[in-house]
């Protein structure tokens, strides 16, 4: 567990959290606290469960001293070194509410962002296909990222595209040389469905606390955004069916058009999976590309230094995969690594 918190500060906070950094620091030496973060169900990322449960009581009453070092809660936040006898008092005197939400709570953050290269990634396999798209989400949350092709994308120095009257606007950075093709206009989508343990409604004022609480504290932007896609998708809600993922896939699939291109996606849903279930995953897809034109684009970070894109696609049983970015955790930028106009994988 120590080590757990201090690799979490070390490869995840470094640069992006400063509060979280240090108390994830400071936490991994502190038995008392090991032990109320230890309520987390076994394959959730313990340490992001554990400061979104504070997060989220903060934001409930924002009363405490604690809340003096969240930039959520205020306009000049106290220097985070100093925050952790704060943070073990809060921790301490709250221990049976955090512990509570430990247990019910889920990381399921909705991180709009990453629709950044989503967005390339669908405009790729409607190219190759040339047929409209049905997306299947599995770990799907609020299902905000199955409405990825109404957002808009400022991508700086480079171009934009989608709506240009979308409420929604998300900004990103391509880092390297290559670009993807970006067309104005997203692929048409002609279903769309998620899938996850513990849906959010999106109009349900409490879960969507929860998904906020998510949101690292210095994370303004990430916030401003997830609120603009919250206010979208109140209006006309995706559809997420709530269930486990391997169980409801199969149906799933049977659901999808036959004139479509059906792409099965998850992105950082893989490390709450075990290596048996990310097989069986596996085999349930390669054994449904037998009747339909199937596609797996996965951003998973199990290895490296940073989250890969990947694209996966079956014809018979000839299966290629392709490496198409290297992105941000968050989707604040990308790395693209396939050419601009790539080939169709099996031509």
């Amino acid at each position: 567990m120590a080590e757990t918190f201090r690799r979490f500060a070390e490869r995840e906070c470094g640069g992006s959290s400063p509060l979280y950094e240090a108390l994830a620091l400071t936490t991994a030496d502190d038995a008392e606290l090991r032990s109320i973060a230890g309520a987390a169900p076994a394959g959730q990322p313990v340490p992001n469960l554990f400061f979104a449960a504070v997060h989220y009581l903060l934001l409930a009453g924002p009363s405490d001293r604690l809340a003096e070092f969240y930039p959520t809660l205020t306009a000049t936040p106290r220097p985070p070194d100093e925050a952790f006898p704060s943070f073990r008092a809060f921790c301490l005197d709250r221990r049976p509410a955090i512990e509570r939400l430990l247990r019910t709570g889920r990381v399921q953050t909705n991180e709009v962002g990453r629709c950044a290269y989503l967005y390339p990634a669908f405009a790729l396999v409607a190219e190759w296909s040339r047929r409209p798209l049905v997306i299947i989400e599995l770990g799907a949350s609020a299902g905000l990222n199955l409405m990825w092709e109404q957002y808009r994308y400022e991508y700086e120095g480079d171009a934009s595209c989608g709506p240009s009257d979308a409420t929604v606007v998300i900004r990103n950075a391509f880092r390297g040389d290559r670009r993807p093709r970006l067309p104005e206009r997203a692929p048409a989508v002609v279903g769309r469905v998620g899938v996850d343990l513990v849906p959010i409604d999106v109009r349900d004022e409490d879960q969507t606390s929860w998904l906020r609480a998510l949101v690292w504290p210095e994370h303004r932007e990430r916030a401003a955004l997830l609120a603009s896609a919250l206010a979208l998708a109140q209006r006309t809600p995706p559809r997420v069916v709530r269930g486990d993922a391997l169980a409801c896939l199969p149906d799933l699939l049977r659901e999808a058009r036959r004139d479509a291109a059906v792409c099965v996606t998850h992105t950082h849903t893989l490390n709450q999976m075990t290596e048996g279930r990310r097989a069986a995953l596996t085999a349930v897809l390669s054994e449904s590309s037998r009747d339909l034109p199937l596609y797996r684009l996965s951003a998973e970070w199990l290895t490296g230094i940073h989250p890969l894109v990947e694209l996966t696609s079956w014809a018979g049983a000839n299966v290629t995969t392709r490496r198409l970015a290297f992105s941000d955790p968050h989707g604040r930028w990308i790395e693209w690594l396939g050419d601009r106009t790539a080939a169709r994988p099996f031509e």
